[in-house]
């Protein structure tokens, strides 16, 4: 057991991700002290983690918010031939500071603006099993829901839900392998917006059936490349009771397609992808086209005793460029679109095991092209981070990752949830080393 704390203090020029015009600059502070239970058996590991969060703004709101959440990960071993992991987690959180607890190489897509709140709770299940040293099964099951409410006097409140699976098998050769998948996923978004809204409530279901094809090539220990392609059916289903007279309703079938690089070396870390996905974003209950570019790095820096392959000093950069376009949730057609761009450059030092700190900058850029009838509107934000992060004891006995890996490439996430590049640096533990 033990007992975590972590904290920022932040200087943003936009405070609740307003638009232009509407933006307010603020000195903003968040605590979140925690408890870490890991509890290992030869074939079992348990992690479970539970932290509060409070923030507090120096200029915009008089009263601290209070918010938390928790995680529970589990790894099991039935057999020689098998893997089992089990995970769920829930909690809440200001969205126009939710970028802090992101990782820096991960967007977070299209956001609604103003002083958001969002619930949160996932849940999933993989499981594997090797047929032989060559073949493959695999199979996973997730659920995830997302509220959000913006507190204005007439609020806009959204619930969006997402449920699905897949199964796949994969065959390896000596440094490359190729799997095939099949899954899908069902969704519910529901909008409940104030009379007067440019858009109103709404409530959409969705059945997104999927296939893709997979392949990886690890060229040597350092660098690894993929590429997968398939496709997504859109199939709208079911009476929205807020505009019953939408009965119109059509299928969309929209290719899925993508390539990336991982690249590992005593300099550092890098990898990058390009890739076109149907991504429900749950945040503005739409489903989305989602054209993304991601590249990302951290450089080790020997300094203060640290060394290349043990450092204490690491420098990280990440930039995200996306286009989101929300899908017609009655004639499943391309709509509008929003451009999105994050960049972020920062460091990280481990002034011992347990105990870290750095410095972060962040821009956040969302620009709705003139869109005025959308969920979510254009803003730009620039935010400075200085971080801390400590843990007592320092050493962690066993750990459950959270990406298992398969050679030089992660495995990539189950169809339906977004894509995930790994980790850079394993920051949960505090460790300051290059993953």
């Amino acid at each position: 057991m033990h007992v975590t704390a972590s904290g920022d203090l932040a200087f943003t020029d936009n405070v609740f991700a307003e638009q232009s015009g509407d933006q307010n600059s603020d000195l903003f502070i968040q605590v979140r002290p925690g408890i870490l239970m890991s509890y290992g058996m030869p074939r079992m590991i348990n992690d479970l983690s539970v932290e509060a969060e409070v923030t507090g703004y120096a200029i915009n709101g008089n009263d601290a918010a209070l918010t938390g959440r928790g995680t529970w990960r589990a790894l099991f071993f039935p057999s020689p031939r098998t893997e089992l992991v089990l995970q769920a987690s829930g909690g809440s959180s200001l969205l126009n500071v939710i970028s802090v607890l992101a990782q820096p190489d991960q967007a977070l897509g299209v956001q609604p603006t103003g002083a958001v709140i969002a619930l949160t709770a996932d849940a999933g299940q993989s499981f594997s099993y090797q047929l032989s040293r060559e073949f493959r099964l695999s199979q996973n099951l997730f659920a995830r829901t997302t509220q959000t409410d913006d507190n204005r006097i007439d609020p806009t409140i959204t619930d969006s839900r997402e449920a699905g699976f897949d199964i796949g098998i994969e065959r390896t050769f000596e440094g490359s392998s190729i799997a095939l998948q099949i899954g899908g996923s069902i969704l519910r978004f529901e909008r409940e917006a104030p009379v007067d809204a440019l858009m109103g409530s709404r409530l959409d279901r969705q059945r997104n059936p999927r296939a893709r094809a997979r392949y990886r090539r690890d060229w040597n220990r350092k660098l690894s490349l993929g590429a997968d392609v398939g496709v997504v059916n859109v199939r709208p289903y079911g009476i929205d009771p807020y505009n019953p007279d939408d009965m119109d309703r059509r299928d969309g079938y929209f290719p899925i397609v993508g390539v990336n690089a991982n690249y590992s070396d005593e300099w550092g870390v890098a990898n990058a992808s390009v890739r076109r996905d149907i991504t429900p974003n749950l945040l503005v209950a739409q489903n989305t086209i989602n054209d993304s570019l991601n590249a990302a790095a951290a450089f080790p820096i020997a300094y203060n005793g640290g060394t290349r392959r043990s450092p204490k000093l690491v420098v990280i950069s990440a930039l995200s460029l996306q286009r989101q376009q929300f899908i017609d949730p009655v004639t499943s057609e391309p709509g509008a679109s929003f451009g999105i761009a994050q960049f972020t450059v920062g460091f990280q030092y481990a002034f011992r095991p347990g105990l870290s700190y750095g410095v972060r900058y962040e821009l956040a850029l969302q620009d709705g092209n003139g869109t005025v009838d959308m969920p979510a509107q254009s803003f730009m934000r620039n935010t400075i981070f200085a971080t801390f992060r400590i843990r007592y004891p320092e050493d962690v006995a066993f750990h459950v990752p959270r990406r298992r890996k398969n050679g030089a490439a992660s495995r990539d996430s189950p169809i339906g949830a977004e894509p995930v590049i790994p980790d850079l640096v394993d920051v949960e533990e505090g460790t300051g080393s290059a993953d």
